[in-house]
């Protein structure tokens, strides 16, 4: 879904949102505020529980984290009474790399030139948003798992590759197929036995490591375990690849 869909998306759910659920915006942003939840998880299942489906109440979830602002209509004003704690960012160290000086010390040192991207780099990332935008309603869940792979495993790098999201380190372990009813995981597991969870993989076009796979669909799925499982679907691939 393109920024303009989701922006009228948005504009839609926000509009009928007191019809639907007996209060606004702001009263639910008070509610959610009143509440006191300590993760994103818990405000979800809460917002279940007062029967939105899961695709509605992460997006509440996401405004509410977003200091009660709606994501995409920047021209609606913040509810009021909405206190939500500002994340407090550590800064990255960044190597430093020394100038050369100049052949002529009194002329001066030529700014370098902005360098583009390579084209493909563009091309990759408009292939890996298509594919996230097929999750729909899911999408927020695909985010989370793609968040905690990223923390689980920091040098991983994601490709496109057909209609599956492939995630290296640089060896590849893991695929994911987004869908609207669904995010199949597929982990190169090795030889780990299979469970009523953790399945033979049915990933088409998966890499040939991919072994397991797991079906996602709710926010309370990405937790300590799952980020063990992936953490050793890439110890494993790494230790094979020597």
């Amino acid at each position: 879904m393109t920024a303009r869909g989701e922006e009228e998306e948005e504009r839609e759910f926000l509009a009928e949102l007191k019809a639907r659920s007996g209060q606004d915006l702001a009263g639910w942003m008070a509610a959610i505020t009143a509440k006191g939840f300590s993760d994103k998880n818990e405000t979800i299942d809460w917002l279940r529980t007062q029967g939105f489906p899961f695709a509605r109440a992460s997006w509440l979830e996401r405004i509410h984290s977003n200091g009660g602002r709606p994501i995409y209509l920047d021209a609606l004003p913040a509810p009021v009474d909405v206190a939500i704690p500002e994340p407090k960012l550590q800064p990255v160290a960044r190597p430093v790399r020394p100038i050369a000086p100049p052949a002529n010390a009194n002329e001066p040192v030529a700014p370098r030139a902005a360098v583009a991207p390579p084209p493909e780099a563009a091309d990759e990332v408009v292939r890996l948003e298509a594919l996230v935008a097929a999750a729909k309603g899911y999408r927020p869940l695909y985010q989370m798992l793609e968040a905690m792979v990223r923390q689980a495993v920091p040098q991983v790098v994601l490709r496109a590759r057909g209609g599956l999201i492939v995630f290296a380190a640089p060896a590849e372990f893991a695929a994911v197929l987004p869908t609207a009813t669904e995010i199949r995981l597929g982990l190169a597991l090795g030889a780990r036995p299979h469970d009523v969870n953790l399945v033979p993989s049915r990933l088409k076009g998966a890499p040939a490591g991919i072994t397991h796979m797991l079906v996602l669909k709710d926010a309370r799925q990405i937790n300590a375990e799952l980020q063990s499982l992936i953490a050793a679907a890439q110890a494993a691939v790494a230790k094979a690849a020597g």
